[in-house]
């Protein structure tokens, strides 16, 4: 009955020694953030001049064991940054000079029990002149978005969360912009995700010939994940004293 009782032990205790190993190896959260970002700006007559301004970009990450850096450049007319920690990495570009911006954020979690994030800003600005002609002529102006989020969680991922925002604006008055558009999930073993490409998001407006206007774009890009495994010691512990119950409780059956 003892020698019984014990294989059972072992091999539940085993069990146990695997599914720690294996909950170490194979805790994950992980999102992806991607956000490319152009405009176009056209006269119904007349040629357009444009005259960049200003270029900022900004990456920051973090996790929890204290990495956090946050870097921005504001080189002219073209400003990169990036910056990277263990499990999540962040980088941004701003084109002033052809108007164009992107942001990529990654956070890949896994192995511990931690959390990480990213997120970048990509900022340029430029003024536009309208030539060949008097008076009011009316301009379009075409934001062009392609972004993509991407979330998933194993056994062992507790959240993984991606979003991205955008704002155009006309001489300081925002004509586009889009509420935060996200995916997030807050349990093991799920997945998701969204995209956006341009849609019919074209304005036009009146302005004047010979007078300058600005033209500033920012966009953001988030990525964050949190993992939670148990300590292998922990799922050994709570194995074993499943395992001795069971052989005590047959042992108990077998003698009533």
């Amino acid at each position: 009955m003892r020698v019984k009782s014990l294989r059972v032990f072992v091999q539940v205790l085993m069990f146990g020694l695997f599914l720690g190993a294996s909950s170490t190896a194979y805790g994950d959260a992980l999102v992806i953030t991607t956000f490319n970002f152009g405009l176009q700006v056209t006269p119904a007559a007349g040629t357009v001049v444009f005259t960049p301004t200003g270029a900022s970009a900004r990456a920051v990450a973090g996790n929890s064991f204290g990495e956090n850096p946050d870097m921005t450049s504001n080189t002219f007319p073209v400003a990169q940054e990036s910056v990277m920690v263990t499990f999540a990495n962040s980088s941004s570009t701003a084109n002033a000079a052809n108007q164009t911006a992107s942001v990529t954020s990654f956070v890949n979690v896994g192995g511990c029990t931690c959390t990480a994030s990213a997120f970048g800003i990509a900022t340029f600005a430029t003024t536009f002149v309208v030539q060949g002609g008097d008076g009011n002529v009316d301009v379009t102006i075409l934001p062009m978005p392609f972004a993509s989020g991407q979330v998933m969680t194993d056994q062992f991922g507790q959240v993984a969360f991606a979003s991205i925002s955008w704002s155009v604006f006309l001489n300081d008055v925002p004509v586009f912009f889009t509420d935060e558009m996200l995916i997030e999930v807050r349990e093991p073993n799920q997945t998701g995700g969204f995209s956006l490409t341009p849609g019919l998001l074209s304005r036009t407006f009146a302005l004047q010939y010979g007078v300058p206007n600005t033209i500033r774009v920012v966009i953001i890009g988030v990525a964050a994940g949190t993992n939670e495994i148990p300590e292998p010691a922990t799922v050994v512990l709570l194995i074993s004293g499943l395992g001795f119950m069971t052989g005590v409780l047959k042992n108990r059956r077998k003698q009533g």
